[in-house]
């Protein structure tokens, strides 16, 4: 377990080396979930029992792997190994799409546990490496490349090399082989601070689950991601599978992974809390918006925005940093295996009510005042919750900023005052020379 880096170049360099690993496994995850969603030639039931086995096995290997880190102890060795792994796993994704369905059962399967097997072990890290008030911050960078790449990938599946390859994920392969590469030759030249697991880190997953903080903060991110993921489909099925909705999609994909820095490093200042507050009501002011102009085509843009901002918030703060202010001192393993759940069981549930025509069961502007008041309901936790950035940590960081201030300031002022004694002394000399 590490307590804190001492010097400036150690936390630069723990935080590059956080932000590479991060990268590389929510990339994986995100890159076959899409890629299998995305599979022509099934039944839609079909589908739903592929994606099924994905995220299943993602959520079984994690479980699994931190149980087992517990015996091998170093984090570190364990990561280098499943990057090596995950290079020689790499081409077998030009399956996807490629095989029969039970082979591809098989194959989501493959690669559902290759991605949970590592998650666990990387957010272990990733919670033992950073410091409270300094993880929003790496965690905003990091969601800012996990988009940009995703976003990269996707489009060149989809545009640039798909009508040379019928299957068109030859792109996206190829980026994800580089990008496991590039990282594993980064973190070796870095040599990044080794994190084992002490026996203070151990934890049980019955003691996580009866933490106060765990429970608030995962009904609270829970209600989010399944009212978000249930207003998806319905906003699909209203304005159709046009080049407009897909151009909003895209435009909310960059906005939130750009604007997921700025709100990373406000996380890091003013605290976890007020930024959850303040993403809830942007998003119930976005489905306030749909609810009363649903009507209008140009009620997107403007929920596109708000929905970004809030993603924008939520992204880098459920996702990747509170589950590490909770677990402290503790394993982080365990505490993100349950924090990532609501985000996977929501995508599920997604594709679950895709294959449905919601919006012909009921009127739009009763099911988003249903969820204004659900979201209303939903906010209830995070006045419970506490604030997992303590206030003395900020004031702390202020405090070392101004007395580095100060300590340059004297270092400058005593320089400029021994020039000032020099020249006088040298003034003098001249003086007596030339009265002699």
């Amino acid at each position: 377990m590490l307590n804190g880096f001492k010097t400036k170049s150690s936390i630069y360099k723990s935080a590059l080396v956080n932000i590479i690993l991060v990268t590389n496994t929510l990339l994986w995850i995100m890159y076959c979930f899409y890629s299998l969603k995305n599979i022509s030639g099934f039944t839609k039931s079909s589908l739903v029992i592929i994606i099924a086995f994905n995220l299943l096995t993602v959520v079984l290997s994690a479980f699994l792997s931190s149980i087992l880190i517990q015996k091998i102890k170093n984090r570190f060795k364990f990561i280098v190994y499943w990057i090596v792994v995950g290079i020689l796993l790499s081409p077998i994704t030009l399956l996807i799409g490629n095989v029969s369905f039970f082979s591809t059962i098989l194959l989501a399967s493959i690669l559902g546990f290759y991605g949970g097997f590592g998650f666990s072990v990387v957010m272990g890290y990733y919670s033992a490496t950073t410091q409270k008030i300094n993880r929003a911050k790496i965690s905003g960078l990091s969601v800012f490349f996990v988009t940009i790449f995703f976003v990269i990938m996707t489009l060149g599946q989809e545009y640039v090399l798909s009508p040379m390859v019928s299957s068109g994920t030859m792109f996206a392969m190829i980026s994800v082989t580089i990008c496991k590469l590039v990282s594993l030759i980064a973190i070796l030249l870095l040599k990044p601070i080794e994190s084992s697991v002490s026996n203070e880190e151990t934890i049980s997953y019955k003691a996580v689950l009866k933490t106060r903080e765990v429970l608030l903060y995962f009904l609270l991110w829970l209600m989010f991601s399944v009212v978000n993921n249930f207003v998806n489909p319905i906003l699909y099925d209203s304005f159709g599978n046009t080049q407009f909705f897909a151009q909003m999609t895209m435009v909310e994909t960059v906005l939130s992974g750009i604007l997921a820095i700025l709100f990373g490093f406000l996380a890091d200042r003013v605290g976890r809390k007020r930024l959850l507050f303040i993403g809830f009501v942007l998003l119930g002011l976005g489905y306030a918006l749909l609810g009363l102009l649903s009507a209008y085509p140009m009620s997107l843009p403007f929920y596109t925005i708000l929905d970004a901002l809030a993603w924008s918030i939520f992204s880098p703060i459920f996702l990747l940093t509170i589950w590490g202010d909770i677990a402290d001192k503790r394993g982080g393993e365990k505490f993100y295996v349950i924090g990532v759940l609501p985000y996977l069981l929501s995508n599920f549930l997604q594709i679950i009510l895709g294959q449905y025509s919601l919006i012909s069961m009921i009127d739009l502007t009763t099911i988003f005042t249903f969820v204004c008041i659900f979201l209303f309901i939903a906010v209830i936790p995070l006045f419970l919750a506490p604030e997992t950035l303590p206030v003395q940590d900020v004031r702390e960081l202020d405090l070392r900023k101004y007395y580095e201030k100060v300590k340059e300031k004297a270092k400058k002022d005593a320089k400029n005052l021994q020039l000032h004694d020099d020249n006088d002394n040298d003034a003098a000399n001249d003086s007596v020379n030339n009265d002699v």
